[in-house]
């Protein structure tokens, strides 16, 4: 109780100054700001002000979106960080929205975490305390890296006072300082790929940023580009140490003064304002106010749908749920939907909804009775694919169409092939490296509809592992809906013996028959009937190999409000799947290891021919 008695009062007074220290900032550099522009000509200012050009305007308004964009990647990464599971694209738009908005009202760990947490409602207080935290420090930290330069830029174009370099310093390395001793202790999954990420949108963020101030400074302000990034940086820290609302006072008062900025630079100054603070968090505002609905029911959600945290959203739009892919300019449903018998989903009303959200809706790999409903709302169909699908209580081994699958299994048993299924977490780091050596083998992976590797995602699927020799050499995932499995991964080291993918998928059969699941989805492929042959051809292996388990074949197709919209979508469809930008480094990773792989067997064969043919020349 005495405790109690005593630690109260601290508390609050600790409270107190954390806000009224940001407040009295904010009044001290306002006052001196205000006696700075007071001296001014008000009169010039105005003008300055109503002379400014709509080019000017349009490229601190491109200028802005790029910074504000980059920012947001600093949830993205931080989100991969502390393993929360929301998607990439998901997380990075809650960090611009909640910067958008903390750079205005000020305060900033406090108003981004509570935007954060509107955004993202999944998440507990504790991770968007722990998100906000870090990505606070990290920025700060990387901050004060390009603030020495900065310093030092400043020091030997404008001779800079060494007063104003001392503390730019002090500060800078008091920030390294804490995140280096800090590191182990919070962020010891922060490595140094990571940091460089950080460090580069950081970059882009503050560059974009004075790229938007350039622009809009009038032409009688005559100062470099490089000398106003340097300036930009140095008061946009002081601006975010003061806490105050948009750094209001110690920015400006910072900026004009490292400048020797007069009228034109106010009101260039006022212009990036309203810009670059004011217009982004009224819209940010109006988006976190009404978020997208998330959907209620994710126990009864198919299979599938458990990708929505890699590859996209599950969204609740005209009283149906919706999984929602990620496209540049689309809002796709992915897979078949759920519906009832004679029942016709309002398709103008799902485009109206996506419109209003600023996109064009489209489904891809839909199921007939909503192609239909698109068909008859005058929309563009197509057949693109064929889902294999197997009923488990009802299939069995026997029959002359599963003589094949019967010799793969045999092929497989001769082999020594063993399969088991497995949830221990324990075997994640052998998950981890066969995924890995695949991946390079292959060149990357896909996406969009496709599944990737992913630790918090395995957690929940059912694995089936492929060992010979009691050692693993592969494993399947499937997705667990609860009426259905989706084949999802399918990964091995090297090359596997004949039919032991074959023995897996056949266990998993099994395994989902003695728990009376309804379906298992062996996933799609391309209809050989309704695709150019050229890329049916490419997948006739694949094809072959889910013919051989004798599904049952389910259309699917691909719907857009028109033609233009359906070559389009299908367009960026192909590369969202095929992924070919995030899949370079893999790429490269592969051709790294053909060339050594080359260089290694190269001396060996030439030692062979020697002993056969007697020289290497008459080889």
């Amino acid at each position: 109780m005495f405790q109690s008695k005593t630690t109260a009062p601290r508390f609050v007074i600790a409270k107190g100054l954390k806000f009224a220290v940001p407040i009295f900032v904010l009044g001290i550099c306002g006052a001196i700001l205000w006696n700075k522009i007071a001296a001014m000509d008000i009169v010039a200012i105005t003008n300055a002000l109503a002379g400014m050009s709509l080019e000017a305007c349009g490229i601190a308004v491109i200028a802005t979106w790029l910074s504000l964009r980059a920012v947001g990647q600093y949830d993205a990464i931080w989100h991969q960080i502390l393993r929360t599971g929301i998607a990439p694209h998901a997380a990075a738009r809650a960090g611009t929205i909640s910067v958008a908005i903390a750079q205005t009202l000020g305060f900033g760990a406090i108003t981004a975490s509570l935007a954060r947490l509107r955004a993202l409602q999944q998440l507990t207080l504790w991770q968007v305390t722990q998100l906000s935290a870090a990505v606070s420090l990290t920025f700060m930290t990387c901050w004060a890296l390009f603030a020495l330069i900065a310093a030092w830029w400043l020091g030997a174009k404008t001779g800079l006072s060494p007063i104003w370099i001392a503390v730019i310093a002090f500060t800078s390395v008091g920030m390294i300082a804490a995140v280096i001793w800090g590191r182990d202790r919070f962020v010891g999954r922060l490595t140094t790929t990571r940091l460089l990420q950080l460090m580069g949108w950081t970059c882009v963020d503050m560059v974009c940023a004075a790229i938007a101030l350039y622009a809009l400074l009038p032409a009688g302000v005559d100062v470099p580009l490089s000398t106003l990034i340097a300036a930009y940086i140095i008061a946009l820290g002081a601006g975010l140490l003061s806490n105050s609302p948009g750094g209001a006072g110690a920015f400006d008062l910072t900026l004009l003064t490292l400048l020797s900025g007069q009228e034109e630079m106010v009101a260039g100054l006022i212009a990036f304002r309203l810009i670059y603070y004011v217009i982004p968090a009224i819209l940010a505002s109006i988006a976190i106010i009404a978020p997208s609905k998330p959907a209620t029911d994710r126990d009864q959600s198919p299979a599938l749908w458990s990708l929505a945290h890699q590859t996209g959203d599950l969204l609740h739009i005209e009283g149906r749920n919706w999984f929602m892919g990620k496209l540049g300019f689309f809002h796709c449903s992915i897979g078949p939907h759920r519906q009832n018998p004679g029942e016709v989903v309002d398709v103008c009303a799902v485009r109206r909804a996506t419109k209003r959200r600023g996109k064009c809706g489209v489904f891809y790999n839909c199921s007939p009775r909503l192609a239909a409903s698109a068909y008859r709302a005058g929309w563009y169909v197509r057949r693109i694919a064929i889902e294999a699908v197997i009923r488990p209580t009802d299939w069995s081994l026997e029959g002359r169409r599963l003589q094949t699958l019967r010799r793969k299994l045999r092929h497989a048993e001769m082999a020594g092939i063993q399969i088991s299924e497995v949830d221990d977490a324990h075997t994640l780091p052998v998950l981890n490296k066969i995924a890995r050596k695949w991946t390079i083998q292959q060149g990357g992976e896909m996406g969009f509809s496709m599944g990737r590797f992913c630790p918090d995602l395995i957690a929940k699927q059912r694995v089936f592992l492929i060992a010979q020799d009691n050692e693993t050499i592969g494993f399947i995932t499937f997705c667990v809906g609860s009426e259905d499995w989706h084949l999802d991964l399918i990964r091995y080291d090297g090359c596997l013996p004949d039919g032991a993918i074959h023995a897996a998928i056949v266990a998993a059969i099994k395994a989902a028959a003695k728990e009376n699941v309804p379906l298992v989805s062996l996933a799609t492929v391309p209809d050989p009937g309704h695709t150019p042959a050229y890329w049916s051809n490419r997948k006739s292996g694949l094809i072959q190999f889910k013919r051989s388990f004798s599904p049952i074949w389910l259309p699917r197709y691909h719907a857009a409000p028109n033609k233009l919209m359906f070559w389009m979508s299908g367009a960026a469809i192909a590369f969202a799947i095929h992924r070919p930008l995030q899949n370079l480094p893999w790429k490269a990773l592969q051709l790294i290891k053909m060339t050594a792989l080359e260089l290694k067997l190269t001396p060996r064969h030439d030692k062979r021919l020697v002993k056969q043919n007697g020289s290497p020349e008459r080889s």
